[in-house]
C-alpha cells in the first residue's frame, strides 16, 4: 500500500489525483492533504479518504507542506507558486518520491532540485502532460542518444488571431482554451504561451539537456503531447486525448495503466499538424531560452513578474500585449542585484516577493 500526500488537493490536479486514488484503493492510501484556503472542500476530501493529516497553507503556514509529506511514500505537488520547494527538497533528502505538477518549483529552483536528486533515493516524476510524454518517449533509452526534445504547444485561443488585434483581447477570451480545462492562471499562460517558456526551463532540469536541445512545436490538436528526436534521426511521440489522469496514475502506480479516456481515433483526426512557434507574435515563449542568459535568481523574478501580469490582466488592468515588456523590465531591474547572490531557498523567497512588489508598482504607474 503506497501512502500518498497530495499538496494542493482542492485544485484541478489535486482533485484528479484523488480521482485516480479513489479508483485504486487497494494500492494507494491518502496519508495527508494540504490545500491553500478551501476549508470546506478539504474537509470533504479528508472525510472521504480518511486522511491522517490535513492543513491549510493560508492558516497553518508553509511548514504544513513539509509536515504533510512525512510518513509518505510519494508526494503529489500540485500547489501554486514556490511554497512547496522546501517540502520537495525534504522529500529528496528522505527517500520520498515526488510527482511534480508545479512549474514554479523547477523554474525557480531547478538546479537546487537537480543537484539534490543526484544523491537521492527518490524519484522525481513529471506530471505535466508534456514532460510526462517526454519521459515516456525516452523510457529506458540513453539520454546521451537524445538529440532534441520537441515540446508541443496547443497555441492557445489566439494562435490564429491577427497580431494587430491581440491588444484588444480580454480575459474572458483568454480563458477559452480550445482543448484543455484548466485553472485561470495556467489558461492565461497558455494564451500568452508563457507556459511554454516555463516548460522549456522545466525540461532542461528534468532531463538534463541543454536548453538549445529543446524546441517548441505548435500542435493544435493536443493529441501528441511531446516528442523526442534521437541521434539516429528517429522521432518517438506520445499520443493520447487530453486527460491529466494519465500522467498522474503513471506517477502513483509505477507506470501501471488504467483507461480513463478514449484512445485517439487517428482515422477521424485524418491529420496531425505541426508548426513553428511564432516567437514574434508570442514573445513570452522566448523567455524560456532568454532567461538562461541571466543570473539564476532572475528566473524567480521572471516567474513572479508573470504571476502579477496574469492577475492584472484578469482584473482588466493590463493589456495582453504588455506581458513580455513588463516581465523583461522586472528581470533587467534585478539583474545586477542578484548577479553575485547564490541560488538558495531564502533568496528565491526574497526575490519572489521583491519582484511582485516591483512589477505591481510598475504596472500601476508608480514606477516610471
Amino acid at each position: 500500500m503506497k501512502r500518498v500526500a497530495v499538496l494542493g488537493s482542492t485544485g484541478s490536479i489535486g482533485t484528479q489525483t484523488l480521482d485516480v486514488i479513489g479508483g485504486n484503493l487497494k494500492d494507494l492510501k491518502v496519508e495527508s492533504l494540504v490545500a491553500y484556503s478551501d476549508k470546506a472542500k478539504l474537509e470533504r476530501q479528508a472525510a472521504q479518504f480518511g486522511a491522517r493529516y490535513c492543513a491549510l497553507i493560508s492558516v497553518d503556514g508553509e511548514d504544513c507542506l513539509k509536515e504533510a509529506v512525512k510518513n509518505c511514500d510519494i508526494a503529489v505537488v500540485a500547489t501554486k507558486g514556490i511554497c512547496a520547494i522546501d517540502s520537495i527538497l525534504y522529500c529528496l533528502d528522505n527517500g520520498i518520491d515526488v510527482a511534480i505538477a508545479n512549474k514554479e518549483a523547477l523554474v525557480c529552483a531547478g538546479k537546487l532540485i537537480a543537484d539534490k536528486l543526484k544523491n537521492s533515493r527518490s524519484k522525481l516524476l513529471p506530471v505535466d502532460s508534456e514532460h510526462y510524454a517526454i519521459s515516456q518517449c525516452i523510457s529506458n533509452r540513453r539520454i546521451e542518444d537524445v538529440s532534441k526534445l520537441l515540446l508541443t504547444a496547443s497555441g492557445g485561443p489566439f494562435w490564429e488571431t491577427e497580431t494587430s488585434k491581440l491588444s484588444e483581447v480580454k480575459a474572458v477570451d483568454a480563458l477559452k482554451h480550445p482543448n484543455w480545462k484548466m485553472g485561470q492562471k495556467i489558461t492565461v499562460d497558455s494564451a500568452t504561451m508563457m507556459n511554454k517558456a516555463l516548460e522549456v526551463i522545466e525540461a532542461r532540469w528534468l532531463f538534463g539537456v541543454e536548453v538549445e536541445q529543446i524546441e517548441i512545436v505548435v500542435h493544435r490538436q493536443s493529441v501528441v503531447h511531446s516528442m523526442v528526436e534521437f541521434s539516429d534521426g528517429s522521432i518517438v511521440a506520445q499520443l493520447s486525448n487530453p486527460d491529466m489522469r494519465i500522467p498522474i496514475q503513471a506517477s502513483l502506480l509505477d507506470g501501471a495503466r488504467r483507461k480513463y479516456v478514449d484512445t485517439p481515433d487517428l482515422v477521424k483526426l485524418s491529420s496531425l499538424s505541426f508548426e513553428k512557434c511564432d516567437f514574434k507574435k508570442f514573445p513570452c515563449s522566448r523567455l524560456g531560452y532568454e532567461i538562461f542568459d541571466y543570473p539564476p535568481l532572475c528566473a524567480t523574478v521572471m516567474n513572479a513578474a508573470n504571476d502579477v501580469c496574469v492577475e492584472k490582466f484578469l482584473s482588466g488592468e493590463l493589456s495582453f500585449t504588455q506581458f513580455y515588456n513588463i516581465i523583461v523590465q522586472a528581470v533587467n531591474h534585478f539583474e545586477k542585484t542578484v548577479k553575485k547572490l547564490e541560488l538558495s531557498l531564502s533568496n528565491i523567497k526574497l526575490y519572489d516577493s521583491l519582484s511582485r512588489v516591483y512589477t505591481d508598482e510598475l504596472i500601476d504607474g508608480v514606477i516610471c
